[in-house]
């Protein structure tokens, strides 16, 4: 179909009103690509239970409602800050940066009397479960003051996979934990927590295999890497020493000395395996988000270098009183784009992350990198390169 041009002066008129109003407002097409997309989604203060920090979003598609999404997350109470609750919230596929917190929040709580988890619970990772039709929540708990022991929880999706989730239907699927410390050798562990799960249907066995990425406490020190278990069935969990950690830790790759290794997310991007992982370098003096990847779940880990997703480059949106620290980092593809979920705070006027303020962002992830030769690229926060 052929359209008739408006006359020249016209056409010109148009283009310099448009130009002027793109002047006045600060806004450019350069400047726009120049800025990393970003904000705050949960408010920590947006409720008592959570006002002291927001944390672990473990977000997932709607199994009942292909336009929806679901997300559990944690909270921690600034008039007790010993104790962690588990909540919900949903936001649209098209709209990721737009979460609706539930009035019942929280919908999972620390066990009370004696049980291993009756002090305070933390979310680790979240999987849907198709043949079960049910959403298996794995949290670290404890009975004393830091979270030592991982446990599972199991809950129906109900109806619309999201309204019938709550105290009444989540439950645990143990009154044990699922991974509780090895102190005997060659572990010799103390505390196990901040489990990150993949779940793969395997062809060959024609079953599934369920893997575990956990950190520890113990001889080796504070939080001083990752090891390894696995198992059928999500219950049962065998652990893993690798013989191959020239540190004779048994990680999964070396770690960096002095450095913490905190909560962290497992995902897969065509045929990489990725770990998204909170990384305190020298003892938390600078959380941050750190990666590694692997061709096969159980071996062959390799870390990044520590920098490659430090917050300080994301243009237009870091500031140090915004978002000094980011820990429990994780990316999440939601049609078509990735976004990173983690929690945030400003540097502390004492200088201690223990005492941060801890709110949850959500951050477009517009900037593609490669990470190995040979190993998928992945997509962070940052400037694309074509506007570099």
């Amino acid at each position: 179909m052929n359209v008739p041009l408006l006359p020249t002066r016209l056409r010109c008129s148009l283009w310099i009103a448009v130009i002027t109003c793109l002047l006045v407002t600060g806004f450019t097409p350069a400047a726009a690509a120049s800025s990393v997309r970003g904000r705050v989604f949960i408010d920590r203060l947006s409720a008592p239970w959570q006002s002291q920090q927001v944390q672990e979003a473990c977000v997932l598609p709607n199994p009942k409602d292909p336009e929806k999404l679901i997300m559990f997350y944690s909270g921690v109470p600034a008039s007790n800050r010993r104790t962690c609750f588990i909540g919900k919230a949903w936001a649209l596929k098209s709209d990721p940066f737009t979460w609706h917190q539930d009035p019942a929040n929280p919908v999972f709580l620390p066990a009370g009397g004696d049980a291993w988890d009756s002090s305070s619970i933390r979310l680790d990772a979240v999987l849907y479960v198709p043949e079960e039709d049910a959403y298996y929540i794995y949290y670290s708990g404890t009975r004393s003051l830091v979270q030592d022991q991982i446990g599972l929880a199991i809950c129906p999706t109900g109806a619309d996979g999201y309204s019938d989730v709550g105290l009444a239907t989540i439950r645990r699927a143990s009154t044990a934990p699922v991974l509780a410390p090895e102190p005997a050798a060659p572990f010799h562990e103390v505390m196990a927590s901040q489990a990150a799960i993949l779940r793969e249907w395997n062809a060959e066995t024609h079953r599934w295999d369920w893997t575990m990425y956990y950190s520890y406490r113990g001889k080796d020190g504070v939080l001083p890497g990752l090891r390894l278990a696995t198992s059928n069935d999500g219950k049962t969990w065998t652990r893993h020493f690798n013989t191959n950690d020239p540190r004779g830790m048994g990680q999964i790759f070396p770690s960096i000395p002095n450095a913490y290794y905190e909560w962290h997310q497992v995902f897969k991007v065509d045929d990489t395996y990725v770990l998204s992982i909170e990384l305190g370098i020298e003892k938390g003096q600078r959380w941050r988000t750190a990666l590694a990847v692997s061709k096969s779940p159980r071996a062959g880990w390799q870390p990044l270098p520590p920098d490659t997703v430090l917050q300080t480059q994301w243009t237009g949106l870091y500031r140090d009183e915004a978002m000094y620290h980011v820990a429990t980092p994780a990316f999440y593809s939601i049609d078509g784009r990735w976004y990173l979920y983690a929690q945030a705070c400003p540097l502390p006027t004492n200088r201690n992350y223990i005492d941060g303020a801890w709110d949850l962002w959500v951050i477009e992830c517009a900037r593609r990198i490669p990470t190995l030769p040979g190993y998928a690229d992945v997509w962070i926060p940052g400037v694309p390169d074509l506007v570099r």
